[in-house]
């Protein structure tokens, strides 16, 4: 089948839409658009035909890093997957197809030579975990489709009771901590004015730098305290849950111990980040919000939840490996080449620092 693509500015409407496809997710919506837009990226919004009928559309980002390159999403800002979303569902086949005339028509209009894309609708779920260089997905191998793979965790929330979830939990490690928070007379608050973000950002970064000082490095870029309350900002009230667990300290004073950002969707949601101070962790407040964030997002209709990582403690929720492929379609393999050897000496760099900083640590205790 032929497709046709065009490059559109989406009215309210056309926003409306997009937000009702049955496989768009938060990072598909204009207010997150807006919060690319506030930390200096730009969204393209492509509408997407067959045989001249509007089937749906793709999101991503125009990026200039020397060259022109579109990415659904690019690395670093937060943005989890991206891409196509359809009116109607289709089968992962034709979204590939759909994907390989997409990239074609890029180079045609001479709008860019390199596409990547991370789709969630192409994912592969797994209950055991296979090593990334094992993963295979067989119709991009038909279709000779260049690709890397994202494994992360999720769990699937829509059509399950309370129980169901509790159920699938680990006793030790999930179970308890709950009950050890609750025991505690810790409890959770929803940040639910707009003039309280700034504060709540600002707990929350500095709660993040503590766990990354830990761990001997700095915090990400995407994790500045700007970016997240950029974030916050942009997808209030209805698209994003920021929580806070607050409770008694040893002395009786009531602390936020730890919080987390949620971004939220019909379909995908994302544990966006989360952090906590080392201090109050012996009183499991990250295992009674992220619980606590599992039945609120269940409540409000949500599908799955993405824990945007392979990190171990994540799998005490009952949690599964979805294994997202990452879609490369270039028409000059150096262009790939460079995108890869830049990454790989953002992340070296960031390496190095993080081992010279721990071992001056280690040196002065």
């Amino acid at each position: 089948m032929a497709y046709q693509f065009e490059q559109i500015n989406p009215t309210a409407e056309e926003w409306q839409r997009i937000e009702e496809t049955y496989d768009s997710t938060c990072f598909h919506t204009k207010q997150w658009c807006d919060y690319l837009h506030r930390i200096h990226y730009a969204p393209i919004i492509i509408a997407v035909k067959a045989d001249g009928v509007h089937i749906g559309y793709f999101v991503g980002e125009k990026i200039w890093r020397g060259f022109t390159l579109i990415t659904a999403p690019f690395e670093g800002i937060g943005t989890y997957t991206q891409g196509l979303c359809f009116f109607e569902e289709i089968s992962q086949e034709q979204r590939i197809c759909i994907y390989i005339q997409l990239a074609d028509w890029f180079v045609k209009h001479n709008i860019a030579y390199y596409l990547q894309v991370d789709d969630w609708q192409l994912r592969c779920d797994r209950t055991d975990w296979i090593p990334n260089n094992q993963f295979t997905h067989p119709l991009l191998d038909k279709y000779a489709v260049q690709y890397e793979v994202r494994p992360t965790l999720h769990v699937a929330l829509k059509g399950k009771s309370e129980e169901e979830l509790w159920a699938a939990c680990h006793y030790k490690s999930c179970k308890y901590s709950v009950n050890k928070a609750r025991k505690h007379n810790l409890r959770i608050k929803i940040i639910d004015r707009f003039e309280d973000i700034r504060s709540f950002t600002q707990v929350h970064h500095d709660q993040l730098v503590e766990v990354c000082a830990h761990k001997g490095m700095k915090p990400k870029p995407s994790q500045s305290r700007q970016r997240m309350q950029a974030l916050c900002e942009s997808l209030f009230p209805d698209r994003v849950l920021m929580l806070e667990v607050v409770g008694p300290d040893d002395n009786g004073v009531e602390q936020v111990m730890s919080s987390g950002i949620f971004c939220i969707d019909k379909g995908e949601c994302s544990y966006w980040t989360g952090a906590s101070y080392q201090r109050y962790q012996k009183y499991c407040p990250n295992e009674l919000m992220v619980w606590e964030a599992m039945r609120m997002l269940r409540d409000r209709g949500a599908g799955d939840l993405n824990f945007c990582g392979m990190a171990s403690y994540k799998l005490k929720f009952g949690t599964i490996y979805a294994y997202v492929p990452r879609l490369i379609f270039t028409k000059y393999r150096f262009i790939y080449n460079l995108k890869t050897f830049a990454k790989h000496c953002f992340y070296d760099t960031r390496l190095f620092a993080a081992n010279i900083i721990r071992k001056f640590r280690t040196a002065a205790k």
